[in-house]
Formats: structure tokens, sequence, C-alpha cells
């Protein structure tokens, strides 16, 4: 990712990444698994993973890089497990927090309502602004959060095998928009689950990388071997094979071409929610148009 080859730049290796990853995410996510506020008219996992699936669409169809839309998904998660979201308003929670992870990996800023209208959204430039400032105070305003692709990428990069990672768009993104694996993984399992996966695909001694990987993650084996069961069972279902080596050794990018999926990114302006009164001030509100559902990713 952008975020990382900067670091790299700057004389941080993928080891010292890795371990600065490690340590925001133990001090980070400590609970698990993580569970959603109950209650009439808040958000449940469905709707958890339906937006998901929606910022991992709108990304691909605004060009953005994969570190965005996991970022994007990482601070979303954050903030939806952290207070309570009327199902009403978690579309524009979304919305405001794939603009953050934008802001943050991209390296050209981007106008409010040109962001808006690449979406094909009808929020206003304010509304946008509105949210991304209570998603920020819900982080304490630092949205660097760890997530799936940083933590993938040091891995690969451990292995020196980061020309993998855009082989595999695909396969981050069912992980991505999955919440019985995000809820009870944490990225950092996750992604040694996926990147074990991967090596698996390639290398018959693939145990030998792994757990070395497993022993400078301090993660061991046994959860990693769960998870593993549960991310190739996701993969299965959804005929998504991982790749073998003469794929990987193909044209990568002819690859990501055929991964594309038409998702639909419109919305339905008919039913503009009101704007919330003071008595709701316990949620993150904003005024949000009901969102269609977007196809799965």
């Amino acid at each position: 990712s952008a975020a990382a080859g900067k670091l790299m730049q700057d004389g941080i290796s993928s080891t010292q990444l890795l371990q600065m990853l490690l340590q925001r995410e133990k001090l980070l996510y400590q609970n698990y698994p993580l569970s959603l506020a109950q209650g009439e008219g808040m958000i449940g996992w469905r709707e958890r993973n339906r937006e998901c699936a929606w910022m991992c669409a709108a990304a691909r169809r605004i060009g953005l890089e994969m570190d965005a839309a996991s970022l994007a998904v990482s601070i979303f998660d954050r903030v939806v497990t952290s207070v309570r979201i009327p199902g009403k308003y978690v579309n524009c929670v979304a919305v405001g927090s794939l603009s953050i992870a934008k802001k943050l990996c991209e390296d050209h800023e981007e106008d409010a309502p040109v962001f808006l209208g690449r979406l094909r959204l009808e929020y206003s430039a304010q509304e946008l602004k509105r949210m991304e400032l209570k998603i920020l105070q819900v982080l304490g305003w630092d949205a660097h959060l760890p997530n799936l692709n940083r933590f993938v990428e040091c891995l690969l990069s451990e292995l020196e095998a980061t020309f993998l990672l855009p082989s595999i768009k695909k396969h981050l993104d069912f992980l991505l928009c999955d919440s019985n694996l995000t809820s009870n993984f944490r990225w950092s399992v996750l992604a040694l689950s996926t990147v074990s996966l991967l090596v698996e695909a390639t290398n018959k001694h693939w145990q030998y990388p792994i757990n070395a990987l497993a022993r400078l993650c301090k993660i061991p084996m046994s959860e990693v071997n769960r998870c593993r069961v549960k991310v190739s069972n996701l993969w299965s279902r959804h005929m998504l094979p991982m790749p073998s080596t003469f794929h990987l050794l193909a044209d990568l990018d002819d690859q990501d071409s055929d991964m594309d999926v038409d998702y639909p990114l419109s919305y339905d302006q008919s039913t503009h929610t009101p704007a919330p009164s003071s008595e709701a001030s316990e949620f993150i509100t904003s005024p949000a148009p009901r969102a269609l559902q977007p196809t799965p990713c």
C-alpha cells in the first residue's frame, strides 16, 4: 500500500511495521468476539456486512487501492462496535469511513462534492463532514487503525512475496465482508491464515515459514489453524479457489480484471431521513438515504 510503502522509504522495515501494527492491535482489540449494541432499530451483523460490501465495491469503482477499502472497513467496524448505530444511519457511517480512509491512503485531496458525485450519492458536503467528525470523535482522533490489508502486506513482505498481493484482492474482499470471521478473529490472525493458505497453494513446505511468522507475531498455531479452516470454507462456498502457482506467475493485471463485479452504487434518495432530534445524541446520527442492498463481495 502507499502508506506502507512510505514507511519503508522512511527506513522502517516490514518487521518493524508489523510489530507496530501488532502493538496497536493489542491495545485496541482486546475483547473478542466483537459485539454490536442491541436494541430495536439498531444495526445487526447483516447490515454490517452489507455496508462493508458496499465500501469494497465503492472503493474499487472509484479506483482506490486495497489499503483504502481495508482501512475503511476497520474504521467502520471500530465505530459500530463502540457506539449504538440506528439502521437508518448506517450507510452514512460507511460513507464517512470510506472518505476518511481515502484521505489517509491517497496522496491527493478531493473535494467532498466530487467524492460524493463519483459515488452517485446525494449527501451534502456538510453532512459528510459532520459524520467524519463524529467518527473521528469515536476513534479518539486516531484513524490509523490496524487492518487486514496492511497485515497481509507486511507478512508477505517478510516472505519477500508482496508480488502475490494483487492476486488475492477478491479473497480479501470476501473476508472483510464476513462478520463471522471479522468478529471472531483479530486482523493479524485473519491475515496470517490468509497468507498461510496462499503459501500452501504454492509450496508444499508451507508450514516452515508460517510457523516462523506465527512465532514472530506471537499467535498460537492452534488459533491460525482454527481460522484457516473457516477462511478456506468461506472461499469454497463462493467457489473462490486459492490461485495456483501457474496463475500467480501469469499477468496479474489480466487476472485482476476478471475479478471485477458490477456492484450497484446508486441509492434510493426518495426516503431521505429527516435530521435527528436532540434525543438521539446517544447514537451516531446523520441524515441518511436508505441504501439499496449491494451485491455481496
